[in-house]
């Protein structure tokens, strides 16, 4: 039985013949099955936002899990564009797409782009389509017009044969950024306080690969990561933040004390996201200082610093104190003497988890 094209809105077919690139001649339509799933980790109400976070950026709408349109682009066993089609709707059921029928091909599936003209007559290669990125500055990793309606780009790849069979398994995709969560609270000692002023998530990368990067590092050094617009005088709680992925390694910390821009990978210190909390710590004798409690994300505690796609990161901190030995903390002006600081990495008010 036939079936029937989605809507399609743009297309581009440049059919090389048989013998050309694997391309053996003709062309197959058949359903295809994108399997998203959810953001690794346990997901957060049901892999929505958490509508009890203090502040969630983008605020409401977001449909992290769904797919609204998908661009289709083939390529050939030698590299060559074959294909590249947007199909303006998506439905999971019943997701038919025409191909060019070939052995070891290359298919990419970038969902929700909402542009009908992005991959339109794409004259690329392979590898530099898998190198295509686009501006991730904040506010922009979400797509889709209506704010009641956001979007994030999740993209998967297929290799292999393309025959009239089908493809023998589901495309396996992957949102395009990372989720960051951040939890804080306070247990100081009787007759301290903090007062906090400011929470900030730095050096967020501001590039977006439509595909995940095949690169160790990414993105390159450079002028490819900004600071996220701060949040005044933050109450404790939850704070959630979408991030575009930024790998920059492994470090040479050997406890949650001392992960810090020293202690990170080798001249990839200043490019390494982290959150920084800042406010006035009061002591029992009434001196004040200026703190900045500065935490790195990353896979562990210690010494990851990689923000993958489509992981959540969860990390949970107790505020003890102010203690001189925590090289996390910075004091910019002190008139008092150090607090203790009693965090106890991996309990459950004072770990930092992440999924």
């Amino acid at each position: 039985m036939a079936l029937a094209l989605g809507s399609v809105l743009s297309s581009c077919t440049k059919e090389n013949g048989p013998g050309t690139g694997g391309l053996t001649g003709g062309e197959s339509t058949f359903n295809v099955t994108l399997n998203a799933g959810s953001f690794a980790g346990t997901p957060v109400n049901g892999g929505e936002m958490d509508p009890t976070d203090t502040k969630v950026i983008p605020a409401a709408g977001m449909h992290e899990d769904d797919m609204a349109n998908i661009w289709v682009i083939q390529f050939d066993a030698g590299g060559a564009c074959v294909r590249s089609r947007y199909y303006a709707s998506y439905n999971p059921q019943n997701f038919p797409v025409t191909l060019s029928n070939g052995t070891s091909q290359t298919v990419a599936f970038v969902a929700n782009t909402f542009d009908a003209t992005l991959f339109q007559d794409y004259a690329g290669t392979w590898s530099a389509f898998l190198a295509l990125a686009k501006n991730a500055a904040e506010g922009t990793l979400h797509t889709g017009a209506d704010a009641s309606a956001r979007y994030l780009l999740i993209s998967g790849i297929y290799k292999g044969d393309i025959t009239a069979a089908g493809l023998p398994t589901a495309v396996q995709m992957k949102r395009a950024v990372a989720k960051a969560k951040f939890t804080w609270s306070l247990s100081l000692p009787s007759g301290e306080s903090f007062a906090a002023k400011s929470l900030q998530i730095c050096n967020a990368a501001s590039k977006q690969a439509y595909l995940e990067p095949s690169d160790a590092v990414y993105p390159a050094a450079g002028a490819n990561f900004a600071a996220y617009t701060a949040t005044a005088n933050p109450a404790a709680g939850t704070y959630t933040w979408y991030l575009a992925e930024n790998m920059r390694g492994t470090g040479t910390g050997s406890t949650s004390f001392d992960k810090t821009e020293l202690t990170a990978p080798a001249g990839q210190g200043q490019y390494c996201t982290y959150i920084d909390l800042q406010g006035e710590y009061t002591f029992k004798d009434g001196n004040k200082a200026t703190l900045s409690y500065k935490f790195y994300l990353g896979a562990d505690v210690i010494s990851d610093y990689n923000i993958r796609r489509n992981n959540i990161y969860d990390m949970t901190v107790r505020i003890t104190g102010a203690n001189a030995a925590d090289t996390r903390i910075s004091m910019t002006s002190a008139s008092g003497a150090w607090g203790v600081d009693t965090d106890n990495p991996g309990s459950i008010t004072g770990g930092v988890t992440f999924n």
